[in-house]
């Protein structure tokens, strides 16, 4: 076996020029960093003042002055809309469809909702079908106040009919 040489106290190489160079380009990354830190605050200053700028202009705009009338109207055709929305149309075209026979033949159905008011449009076969249709609608629960506001007998028809116009008072059941 070979012995061993140990020097605990062997001078180091010297090399300064690559600490030197080494410590040259540190400096000058720290002065890049530096330098574009900067432009950058530069730029957060300038945004800065674009938004307050922004936020004064939108700040100073006069407010629109509301029209409380003009509201108000709104509001009351809004819940006109919804009263008629909430009206039993179905009923009250089950109970046209169930009061009507093959010899009338509705033409028209013009419900007013505000009045609750009905008014029908048709054609009869005769008078008396006429008259059996008013009463048949008399009896539905949903129709108040029937009566004839017109009649007409189509005499250059071949049948003969008799044009009417029915006025009914609706009545909305609870």
């Amino acid at each position: 076996m070979r012995a061993l040489t140990l020097d605990f106290m062997r001078t180091p190489r010297r090399t300064p020029w690559v600490g030197m160079l080494l410590l040259i380009a540190g400096a000058l990354a720290l002065g890049q960093v530096a330098n574009h830190e900067r432009a950058l605050a530069g730029q957060i200053e300038l945004a800065d003042a674009r938004l307050e700028i922004l936020a004064k202009g939108s700040k100073t705009k006069p407010a629109q002055p509301v029209d409380a009338e003009a509201q108000q109207q709104e509001i009351r055709r809004a819940n006109e809309i919804l009263q008629q929305l909430a009206l039993p149309w179905s009923a009250l075209f089950k109970a046209i469809e169930t009061s009507n026979e093959k010899e009338i033949a509705l033409l028209a159905i013009q419900p007013d909702a505000g009045k609750r008011v009905l008014r029908l449009t048709g054609e009869a076969k005769n008078f008396e079908a006429l008259l059996a249709y008013i009463a048949r609608l008399e009896q539905s629960p949903m129709l108040r106040q029937v009566y004839l506001s017109s009649h007409e007998l189509r005499l250059q028809d071949a049948e003969k009919p008799v044009r009417f116009a029915l006025v009914a008072n609706w009545a909305v059941q609870p």
